[in-house]
């Protein structure tokens, strides 16, 4: 959406997946599918990363800001307890195809053909 110069939120208004695909194919003359299209976008968030990557990002900067961390979290239905952020980003990194480090993987790289492609 943001590489299209597009709105999320249109997405909230009635526009669907169909629709961009359809606007992409009119602006462009190039067809593409649905699939193509999701993985374009996986493409570009995993380039995104890598770029961060070489810049020094890391999993220690994978994290909510301070003011989340030490918010009061009361009333009902909340819980004090902060949710286990480790494991849940480990999980994240690997429903990504990232290593543990938070990189992308060469599976990953190789998935999206992106093996000219690497981190640092």
């Amino acid at each position: 959406m943001d590489s299209l110069k597009l709105c999320k939120f249109i997405l909230f208004g009635g526009v669907t997946i169909t629709d961009i695909v359809k606007w992409y194919y009119h602006v462009t003359g190039k067809e593409m599918t649905i699939d193509n299209f999701a993985k374009t976008g996986e493409r570009i968030f995993n380039l995104k990363r890598l770029y961060n990557v070489r810049l020094g990002i890391s999993r220690k900067d994978d994290f909510l800001p301070f003011r989340f961390l030490t918010l009061k979290r009361v009333g009902k239905g909340l819980t004090p307890n902060l949710p286990p952020f480790g494991q849940m980003l480990s999980e994240y990194y690997e429903y990504r195809g990232w290593s543990e480090d938070g990189i992308p993987t060469p599976e990953k790289l190789k998935e999206l053909g992106l093996v000219k492609v690497r981190a640092g």
